[in-house]
């Protein structure tokens, strides 16, 4: 778990202990504290999964999931559930990634630490980062590759398996857009795989005469 429950918890209390209650606040807390850890078990990878997509460096994304769910627990008392809990928690994650990378420091010093040390890290770093990936559940190369808007539809559609209707809520971008663009994506998808597998052809070809 990137989260631990009685860490976070304790981060939560100290939030809500330092924050006026309202009437009833007591009893609200702990519903909520059990709804969040129940939020949490079920979706904290799939967070910063989804997280890391955007901003492509884990701690970063580790630290934009427990942003989240504080979020998830400071608007759990207001949530009118018109959407699902799911898609709630992945449309204040995308809004945060988005944040993020807009953010002068993100662009300073992450992206900066993130260069370095693919130029400057060992081969244990590179291998840890292949191991990484691989925990990534198979996300490839060629879906990092793509633009943005391209890439967190294929990502929300084929491994958070949301339909069209759920990812034009979570992005508030119309039905038509998100169709239009998933087929967009799926063809650039294809043209990255040919164009990779006629490169990885080459070399075999100098040893065939």
């Amino acid at each position: 778990m990137i989260l631990k429950h009685t860490n976070h918890q304790h981060r939560l209390n100290h939030e809500y202990i330092n924050t006026p209650q309202k009437k009833g606040g007591a009893a609200g807390l702990e519903d909520r504290i059990k709804i969040l850890e129940d939020l949490i078990d079920e979706h904290e990878a799939s967070v910063t999964k989804l997280a890391f997509t955007y901003v492509k460096d884990w701690s970063t994304a580790q630290d934009i999931a427990q942003e989240v769910f504080i979020s998830v627990f400071n608007g759990l008392e207001t949530f009118q559930h018109n959407s699902a809990y799911k898609t709630w928690i992945y449309r204040i994650t995308v809004n945060k990634c988005k944040d993020m990378l807009g953010s002068a420091y993100f662009r300073r010093n992450v992206l900066t630490e993130s260069v370095a040390r693919i130029f400057k890290g060992s081969e244990a770093d590179t291998a840890d980062k292949v191991i990484r990936m691989e925990e990534m559940k198979g996300i490839s190369r060629d879906v990092f590759s793509l633009p943005e808007k391209y890439r967190e539809i294929i990502i929300l559609y084929y491994y958070e398996e949301l339909t069209t209707e759920e990812i034009s809520e979570l992005l508030d971008i119309g039905s038509s857009t998100i169709r239009t663009r998933l087929a967009r994506a799926r063809h650039k998808l294809q043209s990255l795989s040919k164009r990779r597998d006629q490169v990885e052809q080459r070399p075999a070809e100098k040893f065939k005469s």
